[in-house]
């Protein structure tokens, strides 16, 4: 286990992982945090994530309810963390956020360069969708999925918009934004 590997015992020492040090200085402004963890193992980086997204959980579930963004969870190549059919430890909690987190301010960006890899059905509860061009038909198909069930999620039939050629049409640097809030998608390019 990890916890029993002496490699662990790095992990006791440094600072401590408190949400309101990593969103704020001591003299309350904002800031942002990075953290780049490609030089872990795999169990590291579960262990790591897993935990982050436990503590903001709880950084979260400390706040008063808002309809104001308050702060933004960026996550980068979420690929291996919140899978179609298995369940790693970073599951739970990224549903959860995914399902709670808006309720209290707190903004959840996901970002893939695989849709295929992603559990569609917690997807439902995103809100706003940026989506580039994809190179294989399975992407497509499961991101087409995916946002069905969100337009269906957020009570819109989305039947007067042909997604399905939106997306087939998207060129290098081209993106469709779906916003649950917007009778039309945008499309823009960066």
């Amino acid at each position: 286990s990890l916890v029993a590997a002496p490699t662990f015992q790095a992990w006791l020492k440094g600072e401590a992982l408190d949400i309101d040090r990593l969103l704020y200085t001591e003299d309350g402004k904002p800031r942002h945090s990075i953290f780049y963890i490609a030089h872990l193992s795999d169990s590291e980086r579960m262990f790591f994530v897993t935990l982050l997204l436990e503590n903001v959980l709880t950084w979260m579930r400390r706040q008063a309810g808002t309809t104001s963004l308050r702060a933004l969870l960026y996550f980068d190549e979420v690929f291996g963390f919140f899978p179609p059919t298995a369940e790693p430890p970073s599951k739970r909690p990224l549903l959860t956020l995914l399902k709670q987190a808006r309720a209290f301010g707190l903004g959840v960006v996901l970002v893939t360069q695989n849709p295929v890899d992603l559990d569609y059905k917690g997807l439902t509860n995103a809100g706003t969708w940026f989506i580039g061009k994809l190179q294989a038909e399975r992407d497509k198909d499961r991101v087409l999925q995916g946002l069905k069930g969100a337009i269906a999620e957020a009570g819109g039939g989305g039947d007067k918009v042909d997604y399905d050629r939106l997306i087939s049409q998207l060129g290098s640097r081209v993106f469709l934004m779906h916003n649950v809030h917007a009778d039309q998608p945008i499309v823009f390019h960066t």
